[in-house]
Parts: C-alpha cells; sequence; structure tokens
C-alpha cells in the first residue's frame, strides 16, 4: 500500500519549513527557507520524483522534509508573505541548495561528481559581511592545505556563524580499526566504485584503477590528497602495507573516516557520536602513530552539512543583522533573481 497525500503547494511549506528550519530564527531567514522551499517542490511539480505513483516527492531528506507538525504562526506568516515567489536563474528555476552549518567557508556543487559542470551562480567563498569577504583570503587560495589549516584550527570572528556550536569541532579516534577502516571502503566501493581507486605502479609511473579492494594491511597514513575551492576535502588517501586506496567525494570521506563510535566535541564544548556520517568534510587530519603505523587520528574541523548553497545557520545571522531574504538568497544564489 502507498499513502499519498495531496495538498496546495502553499499548505505543503506550512509543514515544510519549520521541519526544515527552526521556527524560532530571524522572519527574514524563514522567508528565505519558505522560497528555497517553494521552488525546489515546484521543480517537482514540473517533474515528478515519483511519476509512477502520480506524487512529486516524499516525506524525507530524500526531497524535503514534512513532519507531522501543528503549523507553526512565525513560518506560516514567511509562507504567506512569501506567496508565489521562487528563485530563478535566468529564466529557469535555480538550483537552491542548502545545509545546516558553515565553517566560514562554502564551496561549489562539484564536489557530487556529476557529469555535468558545477553550477556557476553557486561559488564557493567567504561567509561574512562583504568588507570581511573582501580582505580575507579567497576560496581557492583556501584549497591549498597550508591555507585552509590556519584557518580551520581558529575562530574568525567576522564569518557569520563564527558564534554556532558546529561553526568548529574536533573528532578523534582513538584507536584505529583497520578491518573496520577497510569494511567501509568497500561498502563505498560497493556504492560507487568509480569513486574509491586503487594505486598502480606501471612503467609509467603510479596511476589509480577502480578495482575491488580485498586487503590493505597495516595503515601507514591518513591524508588529505586534494581539497576544493572553500577547503573542503575533495580526496582522501589511505595508504597501507599491501595498498593505497584514493577515496573521492566529500561524503565518502565523511563515511570512511567515521567509525559509529568515537566521539565529538563542539566549539561550545558539547559533545555528540556521529552514527555513519561525519558533520562535514572542512577539516584537516592528524594522524597518530607508533613506528609506521596508524593508530589512531583526530580531525580538526568545521561546519555541519555539504557547503553547498546556502547555510540556514548563515541565514539566520544575516537576518538577526538586518538582512533582507532576497539579499540572504542572493548572497549564497549569484546572480539569482526572486520573482513570482
Amino acid at each position: 500500500m502507498v499513502i499519498i497525500n495531496e495538498l496546495p503547494l502553499e499548505e505543503y511549506l506550512y509543514a515544510v519549513v519549520p521541519s526544515e528550519m527552526p521556527a524560532s530564527y530571524p522572519m527574514e531567514a524563514l522567508k528565505a527557507q519558505a522560497v528555497c522551499a517553494r521552488t525546489y517542490a515546484f521543480k517537482y511539480i514540473l517533474h515528478a520524483g515519483f511519476a509512477g505513483l502520480g506524487a512529486h516527492l516524499d516525506d524525507t531528506t530524500s526531497y524535503q522534509v514534512y513532519h507531522n507538525l501543528e503549523e507553526n504562526a512565525a513560518t506560516t506568516t514567511a509562507v504567506k508573505e512569501t506567496a508565489g515567489m521562487k528563485l530563478y536563474y535566468q529564466s529557469e528555476l535555480a538550483e537552491n541548495y542548502y545545509y545546516s552549518t558553515s565553517c566560514g567557508y562554502g564551496t561549489d556543487t562539484g564536489i557530487w561528481k556529476a557529469e555535468s559542470e558545477p553550477v556557476s551562480y553557486i561559488e564557493p567563498g567567504k561567509l561574512a559581511p562583504k568588507d570581511a569577504a573582501a580582505s580575507a583570503q579567497s576560496a581557492e587560495e583556501m584549497s591549498q592545505e597550508d591555507n585552509f589549516a590556519e584557518f580551520i584550527k581558529n575562530v574568525d570572528e567576522s564569518d557569520f556563524e563564527s558564534n554556532e556550536p558546529w561553526y568548529r569541532w574536533q573528532y578523534e579516534v582513538e584507536e584505529l580499526d583497520a578491518d573496520a577502516l577497510l569494511a567501509r571502503i568497500q561498502e563505498r566501493y560497493q556504492a560507487n566504485a568509480a569513486l574509491i581507486l586503487t594505486k598502480k605502479e606501471g612503467e609509467d609511473g603510479a596511476y589509480y584503477v577502480s578495482e575491488p579492494v580485498k586487503e590493505i594491511g597495516e595503515i601507514q597514513d591518513i591524508a588529505v590528497g586534494k581539497r576544493r575551492a572553500g577547503g573542503i576535502a575533495d580526496e582522501l588517501l589511505i595508504t597501507g602495507s599491501k595498498a593505497v586506496i584514493k577515496v573521492i567525494s566529500e561524503y565518502n570521506i565523511r563515511r570512511i573516516l567515521c567509525d559509529g563510535e568515537s566521539g565529538l566535541i563542539r566549539q561550545n564544548g558539547s559533545k555528540s557520536v556521529p552514527g555513519t556520517l561525519l558533520p562535514s568534510a572542512f577539516f584537516i587530519i592528524e594522524a597518530g602513530k607508533s613506528g609506521e603505523g596508524v593508530i589512531g587520528y583526530t580531525l580538526v574541523g568545521g561546519g555541519y552539512g555539504h557547503g553547498v548553497g546556502m547555510s540556514q545557520n548563515g541565514a539566520k545571522e544575516m537576518g538577526s543583522q538586518g538582512y533582507g531574504y532576497e539579499e540572504i538568497l542572493t548572497t549564497f544564489f549569484a546572480d539569482c533573481e526572486v520573482r513570482a
């Protein structure tokens, strides 16, 4: 049996907006979220996600979260006061991704390794007032290991989210389980073999191929091999005594380095234990060694989510500082406009 709920788009948003953003956030941030949610939903009205069932989308994070909640006055007001307004890039509905919290920089859609080019109007950059952003290092400079390491180890008070708990965090694996690490590598290989590569040596030098990972041996090093603009880890190199593995994409990196048992401390001192996914891939790795073997590792990181598009806590702070919802949206989605 399949239960399909039919309702008008605007009423659908009455539940989506408070499901995706706390209703206590500033009104202009809620309006920005309402426009994002409406734009996203409207795209699926035009191209249904479940056409065979006669449904447009589901109620989970696979699309947009639609909790069974009572309507909230603030979020309903945000929906009503932006009625019909959507985000456009030229004549097309914009791709309007969003996430919880930035580390002070955002990145681009290239992190998802789609065949298409990165979305041009989602630009990686510093998430701070214009004067502070103009004097900061560029997103491209953050792709350099030394630059990003210096940034992530400190707090930049000018960043919109510098006071958010998730702005900075530290994750420590005291005892590395090499067998469990191998199992997570194998699981991600099954999910997308093209993004898990094994190093080979040839006459012309080293190269990488996609093949099943049967063994890796003693772990000798774990390091970020490449960063994208904004500093997000894009490739991870795991060196073992029997194989060298390259892990590609921020999502795979977050899955493979999360053991499901080790604890994390946010910058306000609060603690949590990530289940299967690290909060973000904006981090540096400090490997702990005994002899030639890695016995554990510490990640010094920041942010929560993929880092593409609108940071919801960034929007919250911008709303608190007096930015209007259209200015919030065009900050995160360059060259876009809000219209009916």
